[in-house]
């Protein structure tokens, strides 16, 4: 075995605090994270960076804040030797490996290029034609059965609802059927968009096993992410009207930005919980296989999410907004994530009451190349950030229609701070202010709504990281059309 530790960073995309048992959600989503987190690190009140994956993956991967990488678009093209890979490549020795669906990290942007191997999955129609159609054409065939009602209904920001949606909902089961991809069991891996997070799992397990050094890996899991659909032994909570909303009738930006839509949107979190118990079966497999080969001792693992997820939650920043998926605010839904870490050769559980933040993964991971023990680098902050630009304001003249669409722009800011055994946060919107005490997931008190300067003062010392190369690029026809599938703003 490597002198250096392995390191795994594992990132379960859009999973919020609040719906992990581990946070004590009364659905038991995670009970394998929980089991874990008894001889494991619990940072009860780590913080992502951004509501969104592409911000808050290149902090994760930089150590920079958000509004100094600036890293906003899905497509940012960013200084890729300056990322914690690429040092832990070129500095000490590592392999490293990027495994994930999330294409936006992958394809869009250029954060796949900081790993030495990247993991692209075959999808289904590739699987079994792969050898009679050259695999660009066969993708572009796959994708454009599989979503041509949504390709059209993508002017509208949204999968299509009422009788367009069984619309929709008829021609991609059609699509399913000649593809091989019937809709019969609704798994995730009957598509491109929510492809069984095990595929990447046991791609990295073989991957690890042909390494002789020490290697550093990130595995990007989209189960969790919407469309929520949860294989049947996961499905938990839901009921067919819950399912019948999720194929049919998931409201779009525009009817829940006119005040409508709501009550099915809040519908789909009976289906999230069960995506969230998905991908904590997928954890078990992945640390039992790693434990069977006795790499836990020599890893320093990392479970944590990119950004949380909302379902209709009232803004206390602004008053009148609601937040939809990871659109905009800066809502402890959005910004509270789990976070737990297993040291190399930790047995007993810890716990992390303090704020952190995942900015500071890079110097996280940077421990397990260290020769020697070093201090808890996710605890030296003072305050820690959450910023975004969404929602964006060039979508302004898109959404112009919508009364007091500008209240929906950001930046949304929030800064955190430990307080007497609980967290402050600050957050400012324009000439919105609201300071709140955080108890818990969920439990929160408005301290005040008056005017302050804690938000400007932590922002305003911010400076350029120079991390970001490139703002905009060109984006595949395909690629475009999965995000907006996704969900995606663009």
């Amino acid at each position: 075995m490597s002198e250096r530790n392995n390191v795994l960073l594992v990132i379960l995309d859009s999973v919020r605090a609040e719906n992990t048992s581990l946070h004590g959600y009364d659905r038991e989503t995670t009970p394998f994270l929980s089991a874990f987190a008894d001889r494991s690190t619990v940072y009860t009140q780590a913080r992502a960076p951004g509501i969104h994956s592409i911000a808050s993956h290149v902090s994760m991967f930089t150590g920079a804040h958000v509004e100094e990488h600036e890293a906003f678009e899905h497509t940012a093209q960013i200084d890729v030797d300056r990322t914690i890979w690429r040092e832990l490549q070129t500095e000490y020795g590592y392999e490293t490996g990027l495994f994930t669906n999330n294409r936006i990290v992958s394809n869009a942007s250029n954060l796949g290029a900081a790993f030495e191997y990247k993991h692209e999955p075959a999808y289904p129609l590739a699987e079994r034609l792969e050898n009679k159609i050259d695999g660009s054409a066969l993708e572009r065939v796959y994708f454009r059965w599989y979503d041509a009602v949504s390709r059209l209904t993508g002017r509208l920001d949204s999968l299509p609802t009422g009788p367009l949606g069984r619309l929709y909902g008829g021609v991609t089961r059609q699509a399913g059927r000649l593809t091989g991809d019937t809709d019969d069991s609704q798994g995730p891996d009957s598509g491109y968009k929510t492809l069984y997070g095990k595929a990447f799992t046991d791609a990295f397990l073989d991957w690890e096993a042909d390494r002789d050094g020490p290697w550093a890996a990130c595995l990007n899991l989209m189960d969790t992410h919407s469309p929520y659909e949860p294989k049947a032994e996961f499905d938990a909570w839901a009921d067919e009207e819950n399912w019948r909303i999720q194929r049919e009738d998931k409201p779009s930006v525009w009817e829940t930005l006119n005040g409508t839509g709501w009550d099915r949107l809040e519908a789909l979190e009976a289906l999230y919980d069960g995506t969230i118990l998905q991908a904590d079966a997928i954890l078990e497999d992945l640390i039992d296989q790693m434990e069977s080969r006795g790499l836990l001792d020599d890893t320093l693992v990392v479970i944590t999410s990119d950004h949380g997820e909302a379902f209709g939650e009232h803004s206390r920043l602004v008053d009148g907004v609601r937040v939809q998926d990871h659109k905009w605010s800066v809502h402890e839904v959005l910004t509270h994530v789990p976070f737990v870490v297993n040291y190399p050769e930790q047995d007993d559980g810890r716990v992390v009451d303090s704020v952190v933040s995942l900015t500071d993964t890079p110097a996280l991971l940077r421990t397990a190349a260290a020769d020697a023990a070093t201090d808890d680098p996710l605890t030296e902050r003072d305050t820690v950030l959450t910023s975004t630009f969404r929602l964006p304001e060039a979508k302004i003249p898109k959404y112009s229609s919508i009364d007091d669409i500008e209240t929906y722009v950001g930046p949304w800011r929030a800064v955190y701070e430990d307080d007497d055994g609980t967290v402050r946060k600050y957050a400012q919107k324009d000439d919105h202010f609201v300071t709140v005490d955080i108890d818990a997931p969920g439990e929160a008190t408005v301290v005040s709504t008056e005017e302050h300067d804690r938000v400007a003062t932590a922002y305003d010392s911010l400076t350029d990281s120079d991390v970001l190369t490139e703002q905009r690029t060109e984006i595949d026809e395909n690629l475009e059309e999965q995000l907006e599938d996704l969900g995606y703003i663009r």
